[in-house]
């Protein structure tokens, strides 16, 4: 039913609207001296501009499901790009594996996309964990404060999350010392690093933690792509009932017209009568 529904060109979609020429008919009811007539082709012209104004009415519903329809395809056409775009990224790659942004086209274009549409781009969860643990562990303290790092909680696996992902402290509060990584930061052996670290420090390593955009899981990716399928779901059935709308108000449109022509027919036929005796 919908396949006949040219949605590029509105109105080859939609009859033209019918006008009602009421001033002819008009003319032509005056012109006869019967006051019957008169009356009778009155009720007919405002029984055609009811059905006038009514088709008119419907076509601007259908022009409006019609844009909405659009706007439907442009925005399902968005995410069938996306999806093209991330399975092409994550090919091969397994649930646990981490890959960049930059590897994934028009990446920030997807992530626009997804939050338009309320779809998140999950914060890695071990990464997130790590992070949770470190604030915990400042957590009411001074920023000058040092921290014993072996009373961190499993300081091993934040040590080994934080370097999976790259994230370093610049170690500004130590001037002395120069490209001192996280590892090295938190270590817990002397010769390797400090017993105690600032408190400042620790922020500084949940400061770059929050901020990195260096590394997505695929799995997470994967999860993106099931909920752009399923967006793409309820649009393809929201777009399949406009689409009956669609048909619904052009079949009003063609009855009203039909009814307004019929109408002014008709006034005319009751006038020629008149006219004849």
């Amino acid at each position: 039913m919908t396949s006949s529904v040219n949605l590029g060109n509105p109105s080859q979609v939609l009859p033209e609207e019918t006008e009602v020429d009421q001033s002819q008919a008009s003319k032509t009811a005056k012109s006869n001296n019967n006051a019957g007539g008169e009356a009778i082709t009155s009720v007919e012209l405002m029984f055609a501009k009811l059905q006038n104004d009514l088709a008119i009415e419907n076509r601007e519903y259908a022009k409006t499901k019609i844009d909405g329809i659009k706007e439907k395809q442009r925005q399902a056409k968005e995410m069938s790009d996306a999806i093209v775009a991330i399975r092409s990224a994550i090919t091969d790659l397994k649930d646990d594996d981490k890959i960049t942004p930059e590897k994934i086209e028009k990446f920030d274009e997807i992530k626009a996309i997804c939050e338009k549409h309320g779809i998140e781009l999950p914060f890695p969860k071990d990464l997130e964990n790590a992070i949770n643990i470190l604030k915990q562990t400042i957590a009411g303290k001074k920023p000058g404060d040092q921290i014993l790092v072996s009373g961190i909680k499993d300081i091993n696996n934040v040590r080994s999350v934080l370097r999976g992902y790259g994230i370093n402290a610049t170690t500004k509060h130590y001037p002395n010392y120069t490209n001192i990584s996280t590892r090295d930061l938190l270590a817990i052996n002397k010769g390797v690093g400090w017993k105690h670290v600032s408190c400042n420090d620790i922020q500084e390593i949940i400061d770059n933690a929050v901020s990195t955009t260096k590394w997505l899981k695929v799995g997470t990716l994967k999860d993106i792509i099931q909920s752009l399928q399923d967006k793409q779901s309820v649009i393809g059935s929201d777009t399949q009932q406009d689409m009956i709308f669609v048909q619904d108000f052009m079949s009003k449109v063609s009855s009203y017209s039909q009814g307004a022509i019929s109408a002014i027919g008709k006034s005319g036929d009751v006038l020629t009568a008149v006219a004849r005796g």
